[in-house]
């Protein structure tokens, strides 16, 4: 759709007249493909760590490693990741913090869910390489009395 957009306004530049107008078809057009690639990039990288080995094995520990910021706005991608992995009943989930930049009270309702879960399973959750701003979050809302962390943090 937006690369649709983007070839619209690329074609309605070559018929407006003033120079100015030819110049906001092209930012139009401009932005219109930035958000077509950027929607692409997205689902392509989504679609591939959501299909690591590693996270949906079974038999073994689980591994999912998240990264950048988990607020309101990334809450249910995450979500699924960490039920995908769940549903696989591995013996232990741990999640890897070492790339979290930003875990705000919002996101944290990723965390109450899978240990709601993971509780309901018998999956022990481990929190590892935690960094000090998403520990603290996680502390001041009372989820590290039921999440592990490993002694790598």
């Amino acid at each position: 759709m937006w690369l649709l957009a983007a070839g619209a306004a690329l074609g309605a530049g070559a018929y407006v007249e003033p120079s100015w107008g030819r110049l906001l078809c092209l930012i139009a057009a401009a932005t219109a493909l930035r958000i077509a690639l950027r929607t692409v990039w997205h689902s392509a990288r989504s679609a591939r760590l959501e299909g690591r080995p590693a996270e949906h094995s079974q038999g073994r520990q689980a591994v999912v490693r998240l990264r950048g910021e988990i607020t309101a706005v990334t809450v249910d991608r995450t979500g699924r990741r960490l039920s995908a992995v769940l549903a696989a009943h591995p013996p232990v989930l741990e999640i890897d913090l070492a790339r979290v930049t930003l875990l705000t009270r919002d996101g944290t309702q990723v965390f109450f869910d899978a240990v709601r879960t993971a509780h309901a399973t018998g999956i022990p959750i481990v929190i590892s390489n935690a960094r000090p701003q998403p520990r603290a979050t996680l502390h001041t809302l009372g989820l590290d009395r039921v999440l592990h962390y490993s002694h790598d943090t």
